[in-house]
């Protein structure tokens, strides 16, 4: 069975755990942010560019 904690050591523990997840996501943030970041830094121009060049050699394909 659980054990019933007093309601000021429920009060602390939900502080303290708000405190280590702040710390977490103060380190987690900004790796997230910067993943991000290349993303949208790399990725899609070299999609665009992917489909910038699979668009103009379907073209030149074509017979008119």
């Amino acid at each position: 069975m659980m054990k019933e904690y007093p309601i000021v050591v429920r009060i602390l523990a939900v502080i303290g755990l708000f405190l280590v997840g702040s710390l977490l996501l103060s380190i987690v943030g900004p790796i997230f942010a910067g993943l991000i970041k290349l993303f949208f830094k790399i990725a899609i121009p070299l999609a665009l560019a992917y489909l910038l060049v699979n668009w103009l050699t379907k073209r030149r394909g074509q017979t008119y």
